[in-house]
């Protein structure tokens, strides 16, 4: 377990940088096709509410921080609550930040096997994401945020390449029409199939007790989250006009059929390479939730011996693994999990607020 007086504070940088990699996960493969499914003709312009919805919730985050002080999640539920009572609570918490973690990673395996090993076991390259994950998980939160710095700068050059499209977009694509053909599941339906691919901005509650006022925390959130939008927005808007609207409609993952698209003298198939390099973000997302989980953990077992929890939680994310075989069981396990997660995000906030604020005055003080 590590140290709690360690002084040393994360950084608004890497932080930006990790909620950016955190957010862009398996889901940001489909977003042109449920952007159009959802919203129609032009609904990539949809995109800009959601991210400011996005940006609400995280400023119920900071309300809550705020009020507390600075004290973590468990601290503020703990002052309120008997911890008898609290485990049960955080034995389910951990238990479903485990399942989203290993559903993240064994989806990405299971696209990723589509179009590069169709022969292998996908449950033999997942022992592989696994060792990954341990190999970050039993690292301090440090650790992943320097560790996450380089795969953001070994991945982020991909941006660039929608200017490859450039030739064969067309604006004319994008037709005179607003809103039309889209699929009549509701509004709230349509909203939170496409707001599933900002998940993982609310794990910055989970960054309470290692950061201070010169992290600027809340600041470097709305950045990573807003940079991550605008990639997504660029996106988007690049398929938009690259496909049409049927097309968009018709593909299961827009993004890596585009890929397909591009011919390059030495590479034979660029999609098979690119798509390696969203290994990074893919692996980042699911050690963040392991992380969240690893951390609700601690408050059960405070005296587990070093490396145990860590393990134990690897364990059970491959053993996660072994229950969706076939992608599209993984697609709607995963659409499932991304529902409960949304509720979460916004649930926690609520219920932590008025926590707070009996925290205070309380004349609670942020411990270590």
């Amino acid at each position: 377990m590590m140290p709690m007086h360690v002084k040393e504070k994360l950084n608004h940088f890497h932080i930006a940088l990790l909620i950016y990699m955190i957010e862009l996960d398996v889901a940001a493969f489909s977003i042109p096709r449920l952007v159009a499914e959802n919203f129609g003709t032009n609904g990539w312009v949809m995109l800009i509410p959601i991210s400011g919805v996005v940006v609400i919730n995280v400023l119920l985050y900071r309300i809550v921080y705020r009020i507390g002080g600075g004290a973590s999640i468990f601290e503020l539920l703990e002052a309120s609550v008997p911890k008898f009572m609290l485990v049960p609570f955080y034995v389910l918490l951990a238990l479903f930040w485990i399942c989203l973690g290993a559903s993240i990673g064994k989806h990405f395996l299971l696209v990723f096997r589509l179009i590069a090993f169709q022969t292998t076991s996908p449950m033999l390259i997942f022992i592989l994401f696994c060792f990954m994950v341990y190999a970050l998980l039993t690292k301090t939160i440090y650790g992943i945020c320097k560790a996450n710095t380089i795969f953001f700068v070994l991945s982020v050059w991909m941006v660039a390449l929608t200017a490859y499209f450039w030739e064969d977009w067309k604006l004319i694509r994008f037709t005179g029409f607003w809103f039309k053909g889209a699929l009549d599941g509701g509004a709230l339906q349509n909203w939170t199939e496409v707001y599933s691919v900002f998940i993982g901005y609310e794990l910055c509650a989970f960054l309470f007790p290692f950061v201070d006022g010169k992290s600027k925390l809340f600041r470097a959130v709305m950045i990573g989250h807003l940079s991550f939008a605008g990639v997504m927005l660029l996106t988007t808007w690049v398929c938009f006009g690259f496909f049409s609207f049927e097309q968009l409609k018709g593909l299961q993952y827009p993004l890596i059929s585009s890929l397909e698209y591009i011919e390059l003298p030495f590479v034979n198939r660029v999609e098979n390479l690119v798509f390696t390099f969203f290994l990074f973000s893919n692996l980042i997302s699911a050690v963040m939730f392991c992380f969240a989980a690893l951390l609700t953990l601690r408050r059960i077992f405070p005296g587990a011996r070093e490396k145990v929890l860590e393990a134990s939680i690897t364990l059970m994310v491959y053993g996660v693994g072994w229950g969706p075989q076939l992608l599209r069981q993984s697609i709607q396990l995963l659409r499932y999990m991304f529902k409960i997660e949304m509720a979460l995000a916004f649930a926690l906030p609520v219920i932590l607020i008025p926590l707070a604020m009996r925290y205070r005055k309380k004349g609670g003080e942020a411990k270590p």
